[in-house]
């Protein structure tokens, strides 16, 4: 049976149940239910259920807005709503907001590097180039545990900047790099169960294709 917080549908039965369950939950948890509520209805990429989505996420920021567990990640699923609908300005902004509060509260890193990176290159601000290669190389150069998916998409990323700024010899060196992650069937983990973790299980095809891999 699936938990009452993880629906993939939003009828009014289910509003009403999910907000009769979230009332009687412990109220330093309720927020948490929003967000992975939230989650799960942006995983659907439907239309209508992004806006639930969204109406949950900005009811953490409104209800709890003391929650600094919850804020990074509230703000990186908003960037990913926009980022569905392809309004990137304001996903950069929501992205953004991610990254400056992780500086102010580092104790939840989220994926908002990716997003904020992916994003920049979609959109084609080449403006925010420099940003996103600073933001990234600091990232590859930090001694932390790096699945091969967030390798292929950093990798990626770094290869569109190079060539964008016409280094062609550090654009292919990165392209290998992403290439090889993307490719790998296992990960660092030293649970043999956990091997499969954060591998490439689908290839980011425009991503791909900026990069020069049809």
């Amino acid at each position: 049976m699936t938990d009452w917080y993880r629906r993939k549908t939003w009828t009014k039965t289910d509003e009403e149940e999910y907000f009769a369950k979230l009332g009687r939950a412990r109220k330093d948890g309720r927020a948490q239910y929003l967000r992975v509520q939230a989650i799960e209805l942006i995983e659907t990429k439907n239309k209508n259920l992004l806006s639930v989505a969204e109406t949950l996420l900005n009811k953490i920021l409104t209800d709890y807005p003391d929650n600094r567990i919850e804020k990074s990640q509230t703000y990186n699923s908003l960037g990913d709503i926009y980022q569905l609908r392809e309004d990137y300005k304001t996903a950069l902004e929501y992205f953004q907001k991610s990254l400056d509060f992780e500086k102010e509260f580092p104790n939840v890193i989220t994926t908002a590097y990716l997003n904020f990176s992916e994003t920049v290159v979609r959109a084609e601000r080449t403006d925010l180039y420099d940003e996103v290669e600073n933001l990234l190389i600091e990232k590859i150069n930090k001694d932390t545990l790096k699945f091969p998916i967030q390798n292929y998409i950093m990798y990626s990323v770094m290869t569109v900047i190079s060539e964008f700024k016409g280094n062609r010899k550090q654009a292919n060196i990165y392209s290998d790099l992403a290439e090889k992650n993307a490719t790998t069937q296992t990960n660092s983990l030293w649970n043999p169960q956990k091997k499969k973790w954060g591998v490439v299980k689908e290839r980011i095809k425009w991503l791909d294709k900026l990069v020069g891999r049809k």
